[in-house]
């Protein structure tokens, strides 16, 4: 005599659905981290190519009345140093803030630097603006209205000339110093 075999107990749907969720969750977590390091590893590829790379001097940007452009990106390069490379890659994710950062340094750049890459970098700046000649010796110098010492070939031409004695002001980019020197400059503004 035969036996009939054995019948599994039957499954119903409801006794199923966990396991099945289970399993429909794991495969699109697979799927997504797939996608994830697969992106991971494309920046990476990219982001070492030469085609997304620039020399700095290719910066397009407006530089400071009386400077060429590629003799402002060098100073810039100069005053930054060593925060910014000579060839920057556009795909860099901190590169609006390192370029922000360096631009900053530079006597001349007030404010706004603001970028704009597609395939190449526009800074787009706001520079110091001379209002103020202090007589330091022989020498004429620049100040913009916060009274911030601005470069020596900054023009002093038709401005108004501190009257008083000046302290020693502390470098070139900074303010002056002399509290006298820079309330005169902010009235030599208005």
């Amino acid at each position: 005599m035969k036996m009939p075999p054995k019948s599994r107990p039957e499954t119903t749907w409801r006794q199923s659905w966990p396991l099945k969720c289970t399993l429909l969750l794991l495969v699109v977590a697979l799927f997504l981290g797939g996608v994830i390091r697969a992106g991971w590893w494309g920046r990476d590829y990219i982001q070492g190519s030469d085609r997304y790379v620039i020399p700095f001097a290719d910066i397009e940007c407006n530089p400071p009345v009386g400077m060429d452009r590629s003799k402002f990106l060098d100073e810039v390069l100069y005053y930054a140093s060593p925060r910014l490379p000579e060839r920057v890659n556009l795909i860099d994710e901190e590169l609006p803030d390192k370029l922000h950062a360096g631009f900053a340094k530079h006597p001349w750049v007030a404010e706004g630097v603001s970028i704009h890459p597609p395939k190449k970098v526009i800074v787009k700046l706001t520079h110091r603006t001379p209002v103020l000649a202090v007589k330091v010796g022989p020498d004429v110098l620049a100040v913009d209205a916060t009274g911030v010492l601005l470069p020596k070939s900054a023009p002093t031409v038709g401005l108004p000339v501190y009257d008083g004695e000046a302290l020693a002001a502390k470098g070139i980019g900074q303010r002056w110093g002399d509290p006298n020197v820079e309330a005169a400059a902010r009235k030599a503004k208005r």
